[in-house]
């Protein structure tokens, strides 16, 4: 989060020269040629969007709100206005004034910076939202593009990268070089100016303007808040508009997956005054039961450092998962048939980010349960290739007869399935050295993943401790989070900042332990602790919607409660 809030001080500082730039005329222009390949980004599909009415305000307002203020500090605010980005920026306006003799100060900077503006974000190739794009009125920049307008194209700095094409005609695209490795687009026209983070947001590797891209910017550039169109937030009342919006779509939030949870398209934080979060549903697109399934949270174990309700859509899933059988040793995902209405995905201090727990039902009217199960189980931890050997031990929450039984063993495309057994608490797993795993529970290493059932409920985990914890709860012989807080069909999200800050904390040590991590690993180790002492202070929230019953599409508002809130 922190480097999404620097991108936005840095460009904007950079807004006075690219306005200028872009707005001048010449004829002795070279072509810009930057370096590398083009960015897999779409610019008429954003990934996040900030809707601001001043930039400069933006870190600190962000930091009103009290666990903001905890865990970030003023060193948010302090390390966007003090960023080596920010200040080169800087300078290099500083540079073009004195060289060319500009009455520029640094008033009318911090006056650029006060601005309304739009900053959309998109991921780069390892999901981090690192390419933007700002679109912002010219206002009090005017003084400098008159200023600039004579002298800019003499700069080293600066070069004419080419043109596009609008309904107002045609508009010059220039380059800022930032550093060696940095290169920025202005554009400009009319009123509006926009400001590419990379030259491959727009051009190809052949330096040829792609269409889409170029089309996606002229709207921008013809139609105030395109953008904020695309998030549907035209559609929000005027009297509930803040002072900043932080829009997440749901590709970036769902890691890719959004496909399968299509009823679920976006979250929304407005902030200033004071903080509202809000979801965006398209409602023709959940699960026939609803959005929510208050069933689910009496299952899932007590303590997570965080659950997120997942309103998948199951036809949905079959569908991309049948198109992508098509390739060899993928199993097929009619096995999927047998699941239905929401799930969960729960996250333990004890086990690892990236194998969280998932909690599902099974639909209702299967013919053969248990034959529904075994296909689950095959579907999702036979390894055909590896030859891996899967067993069915019993679990903490089966009876003293269920251990005695022995299942039988059937074989499928090189992988040894079991049978479930007749008790109604089943688990499938591979075979590996057992070791301590969550909650103490003895079962599978945390790399071998297992599928547990009990009643109408299935379970998987990448860490098979996870499916005994959940099937240990279902037998109500583990407190669940619904013994811990009220929940009901509109509950969304649960959070519990004391485990969270040690997943959190632990994750963190964990990806800075290479060799070339030594310097920012010293940074967290003298930093992060406190921080995440002070998350863990806080008490468990749960995320509900507003309004219980049918849900309409468009932007709901959600409420953050504490666990005593509803007892």
């Amino acid at each position: 989060m922190r480097r999404t809030w620097v991108i936005v001080g840095l460009v904007a500082v950079a807004t006075a020269v690219a306005g200028a730039t872009a707005y001048q005329r010449g004829s002795n222009w070279k072509t810009f040629h930057f370096p590398g390949t083009r960015l897999m980004v779409d610019l008429g599909q954003p990934d996040a969007l900030i809707r601001t009415s001043s930039l400069a305000q933006l870190p600190r307002d962000l930091l009103k709100a009290p666990i903001a203020r905890d865990v970030l500090t003023e060193d948010l605010a302090f390390y966007y206005e003090q960023h080596e980005d920010r200040l080169g920026f800087k300078g290099a306006i500083k540079r073009i004034a004195y060289e060319h003799k500009l009455g520029w100060s640094d008033r009318i900077l911090a006056s650029a910076l006060d601005e309304p503006a739009e900053l959309a974000l998109w991921r780069d190739g390892k999901g981090a939202l690192r390419h933007y794009a700002l679109v912002m009125q010219r206002n009090t920049l005017s003084k400098v593009l008159q200023e600039v307008a004579s002298v800019a194209l003499k700069d080293r700095q600066l070069k004419l990268a080419g043109e596009i094409e609008t309904n107002n005609g045609n508009i010059k695209v220039y380059a800022l070089a930032i550093n060696p490795r940095r290169t920025i687009l202005l554009l400009s026209q009319g009123e509006r100016i926009v400001v590419l983070s990379d030259a491959g947001l727009l051009f190809d590797r052949g330096n040829k303007v792609v269409p889409a891209a170029r089309t996606a910017i002229a709207h921008w550039l013809e139609s105030e808040g395109a953008l904020a169109r695309h998030f549907a937030l035209d559609e929000i009342k005027p009297t509930t508009q803040a002072t900043h919006t932080l829009v997440i779509g749901a590709p970036t939030l769902s890691l890719g997956y959004a496909s399968f949870i299509s009823g679920f398209k976006g979250l929304r934080f407005d902030f200033g005054a004071s903080w509202s979060t809000s979801v965006w549903i398209d409602a023709e697109k959940l699960p026939a039961a609803g959005l929510g399934d208050a069933a689910l949270w009496r299952a899932a174990p007590a303590n997570p450092s965080a659950c997120v309700l997942l309103p998948v859509d199951w036809r949905a899933a079959r569908t991309v998962l049948n198109e992508a059988s098509k390739k060899p040793d993928l199993p097929d995902a009619a096995a999927l048939a047998a699941l239905d209405g929401a799930a969960l995905a729960c996250w333990y201090s004890d086990a690892t980010l990236y194998a969280p727990v998932f909690i599902a039902r099974l639909a209702k009217g299967l013919p053969d349960r248990n034959a529904a199960l075994q296909a689950l189980a095959k579907w999702a931890i036979a390894a055909p290739m590896s030859q891996q050997s899967i067993s069915i031990p019993a679990t903490a929450a089966t009876t003293a007869d269920a251990k005695a039984k022995k299942p039988t063993d059937v074989k499928t495309r090189g992988a040894t399935l079991s049978k479930p057994g007749k008790d109604d608490s089943v688990i499938w797993r591979t075979k590996s050295n057992e070791k301590q795993g969550a909650q103490g529970a003895k079962s599978a290493s945390p790399s071998s993943p297992a599928v547990g059932a009990r009643g109408a409920y299935v379970v998987f985990s990448p860490d098979g401790a996870l499916v005994d914890l959940v099937l240990d709860t279902l037998a109500r012989t583990h407190p669940s989070v619904a013994d811990q807080m009220p929940t009901s069909n509109a509950t969304l999200v649960q959070l519990t900042p004391r485990p969270l800050a040690v997943m959190a904390e632990k994750e963190a040590f964990a990806a800075l332990s290479g060799p070339g991590d030594a310097n920012l690993r010293a940074a967290a180790q003298t930093h992060l602790p406190a921080r995440m002492k002070a998350l863990a202070g806080y008490p468990a929230y749960r995320l509900e919607l507003s309004t219980q019953g049918k849900i309409a599409s468009g932007w709901q508002q959600v409420q953050w409660r504490t666990a005593e809130e509803g007892k």
